[in-house]
């Protein structure tokens, strides 16, 4: 952290030298900083008049499923606050049961009321939007009679593309290049020797995640500069 007070601002190293770094103090700090940042976001919603709400819930590299809340609101003076709400993991299932409850406790960490939201928009996955099995309808079992506007965002350009093409053809003629070379020994240190200028390496295909990305370096390495 010195170090890079002297780059930065070394007119403060010595207000730097004084911050105490023990394993106690920097959580303790983290933990003040959020609870500070949480008391702005409780009084900015608590002028509020109306506010929406956007929520997604999908899953980490962790594979642990998170829920995302964003709230816009407009106060009394038509001043429009944009933030992050909060992040609630879900560590079992990610039924609809499971959201709303996540989706009260964030609301009622941040104080928010129900009856100023005006709009709730998800994504279109059916545990948020079905009428019967979804968030959308246990939402309004236990908030009958509500005015809240719901959407869905539409499908991203990038999934429709994925599922109209066959990239079968093109996904086993690349996995069957990096799993030849990764197989043996032998042919994995010659291509190392070959591609060394490059600095290019191969990783074992064995499941099918980032597709695109795995595409994306075997052409680069075939065709790149």
């Amino acid at each position: 952290m010195l170090q890079v007070c002297d780059v930065l601002c070394p007119d403060k190293k010595n207000n730097f030298q004084t911050v105490i770094l023990s394993r106690k103090t920097v959580p303790s700090t983290i933990e003040a900083i959020d609870t500070n940042l949480t008391s702005q976001l409780q009084s900015k919603i608590g002028q509020f008049k109306f506010c929406s709400i956007a929520m997604d819930e999908s899953t980490d590299i962790n594979d642990t499923a998170q829920l995302v809340l964003f709230i816009r609101g407009v106060d009394e003076n038509f001043e429009i606050t944009e933030e992050l709400a909060c992040m609630r993991s879900l560590k079992g299932t990610t039924k609809r049961c499971d959201i709303f409850r996540e989706f009260q406790e964030g609301l009622l960490t941040l104080k928010v009321p129900i009856t100023n939201i005006c709009n709730i928009t998800t994504d279109g996955a059916p545990n948020m939007t079905g009428n019967k099995s979804g968030f959308l309808g246990l939402f309004n079992q236990n908030y009958a009679g509500n005015n809240i506007v719901f959407l869905h965002c539409v499908i991203p350009e990038d999934a429709l593309c994925k599922s109209a093409l066959n990239m079968k053809p093109l996904l086993d003629a690349v996995v069957n290049l990096i799993n030849t070379i990764r197989s043996r020994g032998l042919t994995h240190r010659n291509f190392e020797i070959f591609f060394s200028p490059c600095n290019l390496n191969t990783l074992m295909y064995c499941i099918t995640r980032k597709q695109g990305g795995l595409v994306q370096d075997v052409f680069s390495s075939e065709f790149g500069s």
